[in-house]
């Protein structure tokens, strides 16, 4: 589905986004391309930068910095305003927001886009949250390289699906220590099998030439004898690094789906309010990644372009799921079942934003380019699976048959095994009381 919305306006749209990071940046710049001058744009945020966060995994072995830039210069090279302060409410009746000083902005369209708070979710361990966790893990591989830690287990808590960076943290430990046993615990079926059964495979085989054992499981704590999982296997470990449990801030006025976050369209409009879009962490898709966030944040910049009068084509979300793998070793640039020691695009980037990729990497090239051409229907028609599958697998059953809608239209017909969870799904959800 696409919608064109053509007419023209006599005054420039006022547009509100709140958030500083991948998705709120890559919406004001795609606003900026596609509708200069029918929009008035400003950045609700009250941090005074933007922070690089993928390539933090590499700080602590010395192997990249994390840059940042200065909101202001972002803002102001893109015709907006920022706004150092904090959304705390939505007054949807009255297209205004409420922000923590008390001031009390309109807007005649509104992009959420303030993102998800990191928390530890296993109980005793390093859990691993971007930049300011770089100082812990570069102790623990000092520790390590004196002899007081012998084994680390690398564990992905229940309910996180973008899994890629603690594969890196795995692999380039095992690049740097000698002598420590190393494991990965994850709920996957197999290593990072989001990516496709060629990537998935690739992967193993790295973590088997580095000695890294996986294990498929639910970590819960880490005790004093190793890592505890759901099924009471005990997996021998004197460390254990985490990746956190993203939780949704509460926002009044912004509807919710059971897991606490934002449930929209394939647009960004967030359900039954008005002039809303939400995009990036804060959503009801699963895959919290920054190439996912600014996906959805060009979809909905699109759909405000059309509604300010630009000639526009508002095209819908359709994910295509981009990472890079950092090993201590050659990279590999992964995309839905394809793997490569090159470039699969350009810029070279951590987070692939068609808009904010060139602009960070100050590229000639005006929008991100895949140098080989994903099959786009098929990557967005496996991402939806996936994404229903993560959702029923906690439990969601409507946000899982929402992502079977959304499957249905990439492939005309669902393959007959979603078409029994389908009816699986639906069932449950009349077993369960709303």
């Amino acid at each position: 589905m696409t919608l064109t919305v053509s007419e023209s306006r006599g005054e420039p749209l006022e547009v509100v986004i709140a958030g500083g990071g991948v998705a709120a940046l890559e919406a004001l710049l795609a606003l900026h391309d596609l509708a200069a001058g029918r929009v008035r744009t400003r950045l609700l945020a009250p941090d005074h930068e933007f922070v690089q966060r993928p390539l933090a995994v590499a700080e602590p072995f010395d192997r990249a910095v994390v840059h940042r830039w200065p909101l202001d210069a972002i803002v102001a090279d893109h015709g907006a305003r920022r706004i150092r302060e904090s959304l705390t409410a939505i007054d949807a009746e009255a297209h205004a927001v409420e922000t923590d000083r008390g001031r009390r902005l309109t807007y005649d369209a509104l992009l959420v886009a303030i993102g998800a708070r990191a928390e530890a979710a296993v109980d005793g361990a390093l859990t691993f949250d971007g930049p300011s966790s770089a100082g812990a893990v570069r102790d623990l591989l000092g520790a390590a390289e004196h002899g007081d830690v012998r084994s680390i287990a690398f564990a992905v808590p229940p309910h996180v699906t973008w899994t890629l960076p603690l594969y890196e943290l795995a692999l380039m430990t095992a690049a740097r220590l000698s002598g420590v046993e190393l494991s990965v615990v994850s709920p996957e079926r197999a290593p990072l099998a989001l990516f496709g059964r060629r990537a998935s495979d690739t992967v193993t085989a790295l973590l088997v030439d580095a000695g890294i054992r996986f294990c498929s499981g639910a970590p819960e704590r880490k005790a004093s004898d190793g890592l505890e999982l759901a099924d009471g296997r005990v997996l021998a470990a004197d460390a254990v690094v985490a990746m956190p449990r993203l939780v949704a801030p509460d926002i009044p006025g912004l509807p919710r789906t059971p897991r606490g976050f934002v449930p929209t369209d394939l647009h960004g409009r967030v359900d039954g309010v008005a002039d809303v879009y939400a995009a990036g962490d804060i959503t009801w898709y699963p895959i919290k990644q920054g190439g996912i966030a600014a996906q959805q944040a060009d979809a909905a910049a699109q759909a405000i372009a059309a509604a300010a009068g630009a000639p526009v084509v508002a095209r819908p979300f359709r994910p295509v799921l981009r990472g890079i793998l950092l090993t201590g070793g050659e990279a590999r640039y992964l995309r839905w079942d394809e793997v490569a020691t090159n470039a699969l695009w350009q810029p070279r980037a951590k987070v692939a934003g068609r808009y904010l990729a060139p602009y960070l990497a100050e590229s000639h090239e005006r929008l991100l380019t895949d140098l080989t051409v994903p099959e786009d229907e098929t990557v967005a028609l496996g991402l939806a699976l996936d994404a229903a599958d993560a959702n029923a697998a906690w439990s969601d059953y409507r946000e899982a048959l929402r992502w079977l809608d959304v499957a249905e239209g990439l492939a005309v017909a669902l393959p007959e095994s979603y078409a029994d969870k389908r009816r699986e799904w639906a069932g449950r959800i009349c077993e369960t009381p709303r």
